[in-house]
Order: structure tokens, then sequence, then C-alpha cells
């Protein structure tokens, strides 16, 4: 599977689902956006990025190669001046046959995680936001469960002369409440830094972003285009796109791009996302948001 390959190219063994991409645009724009006020992953990417937004109901799926699908619902809302979002996401990995080492068939198990979390943001001034993210993380292979206690802090700082946002978070401190096993996993806790920026003669905002984990970093860079009619588009790419050659060059050319798409009212945004991850396959995601 898709997470596992990442995983291992990594040198990460478990918990993978904490670092993907939950939202289409977020898969459009190949996870960038640490300082991005427009992004949907917000509340677990840079809770500070929350701060000022509508009541809002956001909606998305993502099917990655070998079946596997992840699902995200999100309530946006404002209560007593604090910006909050609670969010659920899980991920399915389908059922797998399970054998004896003679190979006799013992039936089928299946794979999943779940993450249900709450954040909250708060403005400083005109310029500075901060936010908190607190939440649960489960784990399930059959009936074997690993849960997780997590939090993540970020926040963001605006420039308005340059039309430039400045985010940084940390992600995903915290405990294991419940371990599969006997074997320690490790929690990928990771600092990231970004800046996004509204080019001054394209109708282009961009983003890029640097993460670090305690034995790998990785920069990502994502655009989203605003066309007229209330179109818009999205590019995306990360320095791990280097991971996923397959050594063939047709196929190559367009290994670690992502690409999304959609159209925005004044209330409603539906957006559609396609990932090439070489090696890894083709990823798929459909979004849809309502601000009240």
């Amino acid at each position: 599977m898709i997470f596992f390959l990442i995983g291992s190219a990594w040198a990460q063994t478990s918990y993978q689902s904490l670092d993907i991409a939950y939202h289409v645009r977020s898969l459009g724009m190949s996870g960038s956006g640490v300082a991005d006020v427009l992004g949907a992953d917000v509340s677990s990417l840079n809770p500070a990025l929350l701060s000022g937004k509508e009541k809002t109901l956001i909606l998305s799926a993502v099917r990655y190669p070998a079946t596997v699908q992840s699902q995200l619902a999100e309530w946006r809302m404002a209560v007593k001046g604090l910006s909050v979002a609670a969010t659920f996401r899980s991920v399915n990995y389908g059922a797998f046959k399970e054998r004896d080492r003679d190979g006799n068939d013992m039936g089928s198990f299946s794979a999943g995680d779940a993450w249900l979390n709450v954040a909250v943001a708060k403005s400083l001034s005109s310029l500075a936001d901060v936010g908190v993210s607190v939440g649960m993380f489960q784990s399930s292979v059959g009936n074997v469960t690993a849960v997780l206690g997590l939090v993540s802090l970020g926040g963001r700082v605006s420039i308005p002369q340059l039309e430039t946002s400045l985010g940084v978070s940390i992600r995903n401190l915290g405990t294991t409440v419940k371990e599969y096993t006997s074997h320690i996993e490790v929690i990928p806790t990771s600092v990231a830094i970004g800046v996004t920026r509204k080019m001054e003669y394209l109708p282009l905002t961009l983003s890029a972003d640097a993460v670090w984990w305690e034995k790998r970093s990785l920069f990502r860079l994502g655009g989203e285009f605003s066309l007229p009619r209330g179109l818009f588009l999205q590019l995306g790419t990360s320095s791990f796109r280097s991971d996923l050659q397959t050594g063939k060059l047709w196929r190559d050319i367009a290994s670690g791009f992502s690409l999304g798409f959609g159209y925005s009212l004044k209330r409603v945004s539906v957006g559609f996302a396609v990932a090439n991850s070489g090696v890894g396959g083709m990823s798929l995601g459909v979004g849809f948001s309502r601000r009240f």
C-alpha cells in the first residue's frame, strides 16, 4: 500500500496517516499551505489559520492506490471571539486475508485509522493569529489497536504590504495511550514553516513549506490560480518526487506532481484533485464546502 511504501522510504514505521492530505485542496497542492488561510486541512496543518473563519461545513474523500480511502468531515464556527473547528478523519485500508505459516486460510481482517480533534484559534491583532489542536487518534489492524493523544500548535503573521503571510506549526506532539504490541512506535512529530504570497501580476497564490521530522525533511510547493467565473486551478509538488521514480521516462515526468480544479460560488465550493505518486500509483479526491 502507498502508506507502507512511503513509510519505508521515509524510515517511518507507523501512524503515516497523521501526515497525509485529507482534503482535496491539500491533495491538489501536494500538502503545502502552512501559511495559507484558504487551506482546508488547517486544523491539523496549522490551527492558527482557522482564525476569522465563517461557520462552515467541509466534506472530502480521497481514494489512494490499493483501494485505500480517506474521509474528512469538519464543522467550523465562532464561539465568544474564538474560531473553533471539530474534525473527524478516517482511513480505511480495506480487508485482508489472514494465513498461518503453512498458508492455510484463517479468515480475513480489516485495518483502519480514526482521528477526532478539536482546534481553537484566536486573533492576537490584525496581523497575528495563534491556534491549538487537541485530539485522539486510533489505529487498528484486526483486533490489535493503538491509541494516541495528540496536540498541535501553530502561529501566523501577516505582511499586508507584500500580500504575504508567514506560518509556523509544531504537529503531533503527544503521548501513546495504548500500543499495538510491546514494541514502542514513534509518533511522527514535526516542525513546519511556510510562506504564502499573492502574486502581484498573476492571479496566483503561491505557497512554499519546509517540514522537519526527527530523521527526515520535506519541501513542498503549491499554488492556486483564480480563474474567471469562479473557477480555480491548483498545482503542487514536493522534494519527495525524486523517491517516486518508476524508471520509465514517460511516467517519471509527471511523478510527484498534483493537480486540482474546481468551482466556487458565494457560499458553496466544489473541488477535484489528482496526485501522481509514481511507483505508488494515482490518488483521486473530491471535496465540498458550504458556508453559512
